[in-house]
């Protein structure tokens, strides 16, 4: 059976985070909670990070098989993200089939939930990419992720002006994001519905969002998203394909944001195939590749609630079934 995390499944959650695989770059390297923490906290606070634990629990005469799964909601978003899978598939004793019913498990929450869209990042394409694809997972983008080891001297003035992000970008955002990203993309992420956009946090929700943009001539040429928790910085940077030849610039001025009154926390810039001479650029800045993932994406079930049907009497005297006239959607 598949259940939800209980505290007395404390211990079970200790050994199988040993034996289990990150499935989220981000959360990985910058929350500072292990999975057995993360469980505890929404246990107890479950509406402060939107994360979900269920636990595969099947007892046999030989031991039975278990499991572990985790995801978690993105802020303000109708979308979910696995961040965590134990036992690993190199385990063997049934993983595969552990892995199986957990993803197709996780998808019917996110769905009944009212997620959208459920997203992954594996590492490579191989064993997991495999059980992922034959889940209804599809793969969209391949990103690498860079740490800061030896930051230079920056300048003292920002080269050119990285404004905070407003709600009146929107629009901007949007042309900005389209032109600056496949199709393929957008499709699973929803066309960035919500990517780029800073809603109003809940108090202690984590990570922190901040967001500017690099306006010229009345239009939106970069935007910078910056997501901090106690332990890192992780940064996206979106620019028009046409500004290839202010990439230095841009990631000095975004580094000079990042670093502004903030203590000594990692720099960590994840950077997808797709978006041309931003590794470079950060080369010349002290970043070097710490890890990379495939990013995977699943659209969830949509829910429908169908009136129940009543039966009228009609003019001839006899029983029918009357037409629905509402139907409820709910995405």
């Amino acid at each position: 059976m598949i259940r939800p995390f209980r505290l007395w499944d404390v211990a079970l959650v200790a050994r199988l985070q040993r034996e289990g695989v990150p499935l989220d770059l981000e959360t990985h390297l910058t929350w500072p909670h292990s999975p057995l923490g993360m469980a505890v906290m929404s246990h107890l606070l479950p509406t402060r990070d939107g994360t979900h634990t269920c636990i595969v629990d099947h007892k046999e005469e030989d031991g039975g098989s278990y499991g572990l799964a985790q995801m978690r909601q993105r802020s303000g978003r109708n979308e979910y993200i696995i961040t965590f899978i134990a036992p690993s598939l190199s385990s063997g004793g049934g993983a595969h089939a552990i892995w199986q019913r957990l993803l197709n498990h996780l998808a019917v929450q996110a769905g009944e939930q009212g997620g959208q869209r459920l997203y992954a990042g594996l590492p490579g394409e191989g064993e997991e990419y495999q059980v992922f694809r034959h889940a209804g997972f599809v793969a969209y983008a391949q990103e690498i992720v860079y740490r800061c080891t030896n930051l230079p001297q920056l300048p003292k003035s920002s080269p050119l002006t990285l404004r905070p992000q407003c709600e009146r970008d929107s629009w901007g955002l949007q042309q900005l994001y389209a032109a600056a990203t496949p199709r393929a993309v957008q499709t699973a992420e929803g066309s960035g519905q919500g990517e780029w956009e800073l809603l109003r946090q809940r108090w202690l929700t984590q990570p922190w969002r901040r967001g500017y943009v690099w306006e010229c001539a009345g239009e939106i040429r970069a935007a910078l998203q910056v997501r901090s928790t106690p332990t890192a910085h992780w940064i996206r940077l979106l620019y028009h394909p046409d500004d290839l030849n202010q990439m230095d610039v841009l990631v000095v001025a975004a580094l000079m944001k990042v670093l502004k009154g903030i203590g000594n926390r990692k720099i960590l810039w994840a950077v997808r195939a797709y978006e041309p001479g931003l590794a470079a650029a950060l080369g010349g800045y002290g970043f070097i590749p710490l890890a990379s993932q495939t990013l995977v994406v699943k659209h969830c079930t949509v829910w429908a609630r169908e009136p129940a049907l009543h039966p009228v009497t009609a003019l001839n005297g006899k029983a029918e079934q009357a037409a629905p006239t509402v139907r409820y959607h709910y995405e």
